[in-house]
């Protein structure tokens, strides 16, 4: 069965959807899903494939999801959403995104983004003083967990994950 991740804005509207995904497991504390490229789809009704394979790591306890990206070199690199904790609508994981954002590069490079973005939607969809702070706050927390590959962010670990989605998925035929 094909799975899909849905982004809302904070005022329920549609943001992002990803289509193609495979359901690879879940814990207490995170759901995982992979692609080889899914297809996503923008708010505005744009659609692009992924340029490469993805593991993507929802939390739902804590407030961010990481896309962990796999080039051509079994290069790492990670993407970290700033987000409400993730729930499982059918087969479907969806969680609200803040537009506040850190991306790994695979040297190891930690940068924030899109910190205007979240400053203008605060003020547009009235983020209240309580999840400004959530979001802050997970957002340095999240920074020290990318720079020291801790948790979710060890590359080995994921590598070993995607490596078993493969030959796993050569068996099963679940590619899209």
């Amino acid at each position: 069965m094909s799975y899909c991740i849905k982004s809302f804005k904070h005022d329920g509207s549609s943001h992002r959807l990803w289509l193609y995904l495979d359901f690879l497991k879940e814990t207490d504390e995170f759901y995982y899903l992979v692609s080889k490229k899914s297809k996503i789809i923008e708010h505005d009704g744009r659609e692009w494939r992924a340029k490469q394979p993805s593991l993507y790591i929802l939390s739902k306890t804590r407030f961010y999801n990481v896309i962990v990206m796999f080039d051509s070199l079994n290069q790492i690199e990670y993407y970290v959403n700033i987000a409400s904790p993730s729930i499982k609508v059918n087969n479907c994981i969806e969680y609200i995104d803040y537009d506040l954002d850190l991306k790994k590069d695979s040297q190891g490079k930690v940068r924030e983004i899109d910190w205007n973005e979240y400053k203008k939607d605060r003020k547009i969809y009235s983020y209240s003083e309580d999840l400004c702070t959530v979001c802050e706050r997970t957002m340095k927390e999240v920074e020290n967990l990318l720079i020291k590959g801790a948790e979710v962010f060890d590359d080995k670990t994921n590598a070993a994950m995607y490596k078993e989605y493969l030959e796993r998925g050569e068996k099963n035929e679940v590619y899209h």
